[in-house]
């Protein structure tokens, strides 16, 4: 048996362009958001209106155009997406029919914290019985409730939701698979129904709209998240893998075994990393574009998805991303696939615009790009 070829030693601008190709932000985008999520498998989503941009980037709509945040919420209103705490206590969207088996998975240490914490609040399991009782009356059926809704109803009952218990309850009952954030038809309590984003009975929400859950097995979830993870956020590491789910190593080590064979193999700085066979092709159908201006969301995965960061933004310029080290990230300016600017935007209706904040004096070419990108960020 002949060995194995070596991996193809990659510089550090190869690897930043083609995670840029792999998490479809330049050339290819996915068919739709529904899709665009299943590619990413979890996007980070703490701030709702930035990880609405981050799907709507990677994103078609109808007829090949660029996908709308009106569309991006139409996936978390049909089941194909959810908002949930999967991994790391941290809010993602998710696909409908993955979420319960990555909590299964990967929220386990989590949900001891919040246990442990509601513990110290006073909170026993009686009282945690009874908020589950409340809270299933609130979403009977396909029903959404927003958090300040159920909050008002748990105090109704002579349920604290002070200090934080409140909070705690409703993580508590979104990772025992029980709820999950959609966006639906939640009423006053008065006949007055409205659009609202909040929370809805998770398997019932998925029933009334199609969506099954699948069931993979431990051995076989965690194979299914690594791969679906190297070939979105690739060229990657295992590492960042386990990093970005928490995942112990006894299980990624085996898992990146049996789906090593599927990738592609890179080197960088001596490293090993892996990612989807096909990114070098997207990358090369980007041509030019693959340079040009984009305009990410504050929590975007290309900057998150990653321990190390340095592909895309100088150490010396990372404290300008999250000033203070707050965990707060302001949206960025990528230029040839480095941040160049942090960004907002000023004013409304006919009056609004960008307002970029830069490392460094803008060339001209990149002062029009951002024009550009600004004029066609999804709206």
């Amino acid at each position: 048996m002949g060995q194995a070829p070596s991996p193809t030693p990659i510089t550090r601008r190869d690897l930043a362009r083609l995670r840029l190709a792999s998490q479809r932000l330049v050339g290819e985008r996915c068919t739709s958001p529904a899709e665009a999520v299943r590619w990413m498998a979890c996007m980070q989503g703490q701030d709702l209106p930035g990880v609405l941009e981050s799907v709507a980037l990677r994103s078609l709509g109808p007829a090949g155009r660029p996908a709308t945040i009106s569309e991006v919420r139409d996936a978390l209103a049909d089941g194909s997406v959810v908002r949930s705490w999967p991994m790391r206590g941290t809010l993602h969207l998710v696909p409908g029919e993955d979420l319960g088996w990555m909590v299964r998975l990967a929220a386990g240490r989590s949900r001891s914290t919040h246990i442990a914490r509601l513990a110290a609040l006073g909170v026993d399991d009686d009282e945690i019985d009874r908020a589950q009782r409340v809270l299933m009356e609130e979403i009977a059926g396909t029903r959404v409730r927003t958090r300040a809704q159920l909050q008002d109803r748990w105090m109704m009952e002579g349920i604290d939701v002070s200090g934080g218990r409140g909070y705690y309850l409703l993580y508590l009952f979104v990772v025992d698979g029980l709820v999950s954030q959609v966006d639906g038809e939640g009423g006053d309590g008065r006949g007055s129904d409205v659009v609202v984003h909040g929370f809805a009975h998770h398997e019932r929400w998925l029933a009334a709209h199609g969506v099954a859950p699948r069931t993979p097995t431990r051995e076989h979830a965690v194979a299914e998240w690594l791969e679906r993870f190297l070939r979105s956020h690739g060229p990657a590491r295992a590492e960042d893998f386990r990093r970005w789910t928490s995942l112990p190593l006894r299980d990624v080590r085996p898992a990146l075994e049996t789906v090593s064979e599927r990738l592609e193999a890179v080197s960088f700085d001596g490293a090993t990393y892996w990612m989807d066979p096909g990114a070098p092709d997207r990358l090369a159908a980007a041509g030019r574009s693959a340079d040009s201006v984009l305009l990410l969301p504050g929590f975007d995965e290309y900057l998150l998805g990653y321990g190390d960061r340095s592909h895309a933004v100088a150490l010396d310029h990372a404290r300008l991303i999250v000033p203070g080290n707050n965990g707060v990230f302001r949206r960025t300016v990528v230029h040839r696939s480095s941040v160049i600017a942090t960004w907002r935007i000023v004013g409304s209706g006919a009056r609004r615009r960008i307002e970029t904040t830069p490392f460094a004096p803008l060339s001209g070419v990149q002062s029009t790009g951002i024009g550009r990108a600004f004029r066609r960020h999804p709206h």
